[in-house]
């Protein structure tokens, strides 16, 4: 007898930034395997990956019930100045409540600014990243990296295990002060992959 597994441990997620407020939105993915069992009992299990933001204090899982996907506000307005970047981090956690180890890590993308109307002011920002064990890390300059198309990914992340990804974005020093006012908006790419957690290997 064979057993199909769906796996819906991953996501697409973007997120958008107006002067420091970040929305993320996302779909799911889906990894599909099979075994051969002996007849018993067949019981599910959960493959969610959670997603809790600061400092808005929102949560959702990357996939909603029926696959839809999900939209988190991450941080706040602020204001966005040369030398005075904002940060904002996402908790993203392993819940998956199947047997055996079922890592996942997780991959940020690099994001797409582009102007919000007529505005000129994507071209100053850099979006910056960095993963971390605590929130409170996300506030401290160091570490930040800009986003580029190789991603950044996170060490495993075990089951009931979390981490945490920061993010920094900043404004040129260059920016005209005729550009104040402009908006933008970042979406970014974030994809949560499950490791494999089979003791005998993925088949």
């Amino acid at each position: 007898m064979r057993i199909p597994r769906m796996l819906r441990a991953g996501a697409l997620i973007a997120a958008a930034v107006v002067l420091g407020l970040l929305a993320v939105q996302g779909t799911y993915a889906q990894w599909n395997a099979g075994t051969s069992a002996a007849p018993g009992t067949v019981t599910s299990a959960s493959f969610d990956v959670s997603l809790t933001a600061s400092p808005s204090g929102q949560a959702t899982n990357m996939s909603l019930p029926g696959g839809a996907s999900a939209t988190i506000n991450v941080g706040q307005v602020t204001s966005l100045a040369p030398g005075t970047p904002v940060y904002a981090s996402l908790v993203i956690g392993n819940n998956s409540n199947a047997g055996g180890t079922f890592s996942t890590s997780i991959t940020a993308g690099q994001p797409a600014v582009t102007n919000v109307g007529l505005g000129t002011l994507a071209q100053y920002v850099t979006v910056s990243a960095k993963f971390a064990s605590a929130v409170a890390e996300c506030n401290t300059a160091t570490g930040y990296a800009p986003l580029t198309p190789a991603g950044l990914t996170s060490a495993a992340v075990a089951k009931a295990a979390s981490t945490v990804l920061c993010f920094q974005v900043s404004l040129s020093s260059s920016t005209s002060v005729l550009l104040k006012g402009q908006a933008v908006n970042i979406s970014l790419p974030l994809t949560a992959r499950q490791l494999c957690g089979v003791p005998s290997g993925c088949a």
